[in-house]
């Protein structure tokens, strides 16, 4: 039975917290107490690099131990303890469309796609080449089509728009493509102006931002230990407007973390503890997600091993920090294979499964990519709105009531009875029985009349079917005028028909 125990008030209503299930944990209270005292002595004895004059100066001001020779920061336990407890526990992420919408604690794993993947592998020759826009319309649309992505962005650089341009480009494709939550813009000045006048299209002015959160940050400290300028002007932009920010740490165990897995997470706990810290410089309640897509270094290749069994550990460890500090909590779900096969579902499967069963607020980092988050496919999308799928449907228990107990039913069929013909078991099995999407339960003769097709060759039929039939919900025209307007003035040359689908 899932425990369901653990609860927030949203809107006034009890609901569970993801992280309340407990149905998996790797650590325990006392390691948890223990990681965070080794946190606490790496920061206030070894502290953390800080790139930039203007934050050590904010730094010293709010009480920290500041090294602007070194620019090294020391942070005392009172100051983190301090800003962590200040911390926002949930916060609602905004679409265009409001039905689309989430809070970031609502009691489920929510998936998302691969980020900002170079690569794509072609669903019809299996080519693998650099992204394109028109790949990434494509794949906008897919995800827009599926229950089990909570989020819709362009997953895909588009390598055949130029680089000044890249940035409204794939806004525009995102908004017009899915209706879903997608993230903002990086610290760059001219990059959340454009976000800001977005955000006035959508919302009719730009303050209702800051109560209404379309696009939150995502950030990740440079391990070990770093938190470098560019990084910091996003942190420090969103959170001087009330923000949510995604912190995901992408250490390397061995690499640039410890090699010991407990290592890597009081490392880890460091970079996001003290990013904490720096953004309560600037705001009183920091929004703030706490991740990591931090992986083992395969000693053999030199290759970041997503897939290892050790990546979904230090996620699930992840996940158990998270809920120590009351924070939501992300976990990136990956392979290391470069193409769709089996390597490539077993590695996702077991870290999806791991993601969902530990609470995890949000395994994003996910849905279609794969080597490492370099590629895409949108046959492994497909494959892995299944994984999603019956992962959610394990996730969510057995549950046990009076009517699941089934005694009178039970009783009326009797010793040696029939339940097929029983009209409780119609409703029960819609209710708790999932249905699968993609994957074959017919016998071995109804399968050969049918082509004998694999896996692959259903994902993709699925694709072009969802394709067919699925259509956005388009902007409305004013918003459509306006986003026309920025791409002439942000995209100079641009022709906005690449955006159109065909």
């Amino acid at each position: 039975m899932v425990d369901r125990t653990n609860a927030i008030t949203i809107g006034g209503a009890k609901v569970p917290m993801v992280s309340g299930k407990n149905m998996l944990t790797v650590l325990g209270r006392a390691n948890l107490e223990a990681i965070h005292g080794a946190t606490l002595e790496v920061l206030e004895k070894t502290g953390v690099f800080v790139d930039s004059p203007e934050v050590l100066d904010m730094l010293h001001k709010n009480g920290h131990s500041v090294d602007r020779k070194t620019r090294i920061v020391r942070m005392s336990e009172s100051s983190i303890t301090e800003a962590v407890k200040s911390c926002a526990h949930n916060f609602r992420w905004h679409a265009r469309s409001e039905s689309r919408s989430v809070d970031a604690v609502d009691g489920r794993t929510k998936f998302g796609p691969g980020a900002q993947c170079l690569f794509y592998i072609d669903p019809e020759s299996g080519e693998y080449r650099p992204s394109t826009l028109k790949d990434g319309i494509m794949i906008s649309r897919l995800l827009d089509a599926l229950d089990t992505c909570a989020v819709g962005y362009v997953p895909v650089y588009p390598g055949d728009v130029h680089v000044d341009a890249q940035s409204m480009v794939m806004w525009v494709t995102s908004l017009m493509h899915t209706s879903k939550p997608s993230y903002g813009s990086s610290g760059d000045s001219v990059e959340f102006e454009l976000m800001l006048r977005i955000s006035e299209l959508l919302l009719g002015d730009r303050e209702l931002l800051k109560k209404t959160p379309l696009f939150p940050g995502y950030i990740d400290p440079i391990s070990p230990l770093g938190h470098d300028k560019h990084m910091l002007e996003t942190l420090l932009k969103y959170a001087e407007m009330d923000l949510p920010v995604f912190i995901m740490v992408m250490a390397l165990a061995g690499g640039t973390a410890p090699a010991s897995l407990a290592g890597l997470l009081v490392q880890q706990n460091a970079e996001i503890l003290s990013s904490i810290a720096i953004a309560k410089c600037v705001t009183k309640s920091p929004k703030v997600v706490y991740g990591s897509v931090s992986c083992p270094l395969d000693m053999r290749s030199g290759i970041a091993a997503t897939g290892a069994p050790e990546f979904s550990l230090m996620g699930v460890g992840t996940v158990e920090l998270a809920r120590f500090y009351g924070l939501p909590s992300d976990m990136g779900v990956q392979s290391d294979l470069k193409m769709v096969d089996a390597q490539t579902s077993y590695e996702k499967t077991q870290a999806a499964l791991m993601a969902s069963l530990a609470g995890a607020d949000f395994a994003e980092l996910f849905m279609g990519s794969t080597e490492a988050f370099n590629a895409f496919s949108p046959i492994q999308l497909m494959i892995d709105d299944e994984i999603a799928s019956n992962v959610r449907r394990i996730s969510d228990g057995i549950v046990v009531d009076e009517s699941t107990l089934s005694v009178d039913v039970i009783g009326k069929t009797g010793p040696q009875g029939n339940y097929l013909k029983r009209k409780e078991t119609m409703t029960q099995f819609r209710k708790e029985h999932h249905t699968a999407r993609l994957s074959d339960r017919s016998t071995r003769q109804q399968w050969v009349a049918k082509g004998a097709k694999s896996a692959e060759v259903r994902a993709k039929e699925r694709m072009y079917e969802l394709l067919k039939t699925h259509t956005p919900e388009p902007l409305e025209p004013d918003v459509s005028k306006g986003m026309a307007s920025l791409l002439r003035e942000y995209a100079k040359g641009f022709d906005p028909r690449r955006l159109e689908y065909p």
